[in-house]
């Protein structure tokens, strides 16, 4: 979507206060491995508070990362990941998955809180919302991730959530941007006892079919290394 879906979420993403809620990826940076340490929130999403300036951040390419050892609760078990994609893992929230070579990121610092807009070579945009709430259920944070992008002024009407597992849950959602922009996205959303995860990946309505593979793939290979919703 030319970043329109990501890039807009990156930009406003500083002026929303997000609540405390974290949308981190973890890179080899020195900046992003000091943050891992920093202690994780627990609320959700919020959405329109007063605008504040943003801090520009070069692109940079996607470095991989060594995934830790132990077993993680993968989304779709059966779907192949390409043997040369790069693996992000982020140790502070329990959580990692892939992304084709050569995917670019542009990350950014709040009050504490880390953000990283991630961009494929083929134009996927992927972002990701992490958090601590043991009430909610997976319904709630597809509510969640639609309230999100509303509140930066885009119009989106989600489709229904498929069960992949007890642990995640997939749907599809339009999206319509103040300039009048259309997008298509797919939404993941997975949840243990207490932490709560959602992946957001979207390009153009128009690119999303030749583009879908790699989606699946993408959100497919989303893993919670907190133990799932049983905790174990």
């Amino acid at each position: 979507m030319k970043n329109k879906i990501l890039l807009v979420s990156a930009i406003l993403l500083i002026t929303i206060g997000f609540g405390g809620c974290t949308a981190s990826f973890s890179t080899n940076s020195t900046a992003n491995k000091a943050a891992a340490s920093t202690p994780a929130n627990s609320a959700k999403p919020a959405a329109n508070t007063a605008a504040a300036p943003k801090t520009e951040k070069p692109k940079s390419v996607v470095e991989n990362e060594k995934k830790p050892a132990g077993t993680a609760k993968t989304a779709k078990k059966d779907v192949p990941i390409p043997a040369d994609w790069l693996y992000v893992y982020d140790e502070s929230k329990g959580y990692g998955f892939s992304v084709p070579t050569g995917t670019t990121q542009e990350t950014d610092n709040r009050d504490g809180v880390d953000f990283s807009a991630f961009t494929t070579p083929s134009g996927i945009d992927i972002f990701a919302l992490a958090y601590k709430d043991k009430t909610l259920t997976k319904e709630n944070l597809l509510k969640d991730a639609v309230d999100f992008l509303q509140g930066m002024g885009q119009k989106v009407t989600p489709g229904t959530l498929k069960g992949e597992s007890d642990d995640y849950a997939v749907a599809d959602a339009t999206t319509v941007l103040e300039d009048g922009s259309k997008g298509k996205l797919r939404i993941m959303v997975g949840t243990d006892v207490s932490d709560n995860y959602i992946l957001i990946i979207g390009t153009d309505p128009d690119k999303f079919a030749a583009n879908e593979k790699i989606i699946d793939e993408i959100w497919g290979s989303f893993e919670m290394w907190s133990g799932g919703t049983s905790g174990q």
